[in-house]
């Protein structure tokens, strides 16, 4: 919006609007741009980062996310049955409120594996938010899990 408001002062400027005219103009525009609740706000509020200042951490921090992977993984069978193993590569987005969302596989190993990879990452536990400017926001991640056949 803010870019928007500078082309328009900028075509203001170079074109023959008589004062009084260009101040209305002005005025009206400062008015809708930034008195009006939630403009400006609205498109920040959604923006996902790559990187942030303070990147979301899970509690207890990766070796306790892994942890829980470890724990928590269900092998699928069919898998299991081809002796199937590697990684899955998953992005997701940890929300201002440290829940999961947008989990997708970006390295595919086996259907039921990259399944089994989204579901580990969806129902973890809540995330610390990442944080630009002391501010809480939405960041993108994206990590590896091994899936390895017990011996």
């Amino acid at each position: 919006m803010r870019r928007y408001f500078e082309r328009f002062v900028l075509i203001l400027r170079h074109q023959k609007v008589n004062d009084m005219k260009r101040a209305k103009i002005i005025s009206l525009l400062l008015f809708a741009v930034f008195l009006t609740p939630g403009i400006g706000q609205a498109q920040t509020d959604d923006t996902i980062y790559s990187l942030a200042d303070q990147q979301p951490s899970y509690p207890g921090g990766m070796s306790a996310f892994f942890k829980y992977v470890q724990t928590s993984m269900q092998y699928p069978d069919n898998a299991k049955a081809q002796n199937i193993e590697g990684r899955v590569f998953v992005e997701y987005v940890v929300e201002k409120d440290g829940s999961i969302s947008n989990a997708r596989v970006l390295k595919s190993l086996h259907a039921d594996c990259d399944k089994e990879a989204v579901r580990l990452v969806m129902n973890s536990a809540a995330w610390t938010p990442g944080q630009i400017d002391g501010k809480v926001v939405r960041v993108k991640m994206a990590l590896p899990l091994n899936f390895k056949l017990p011996k």
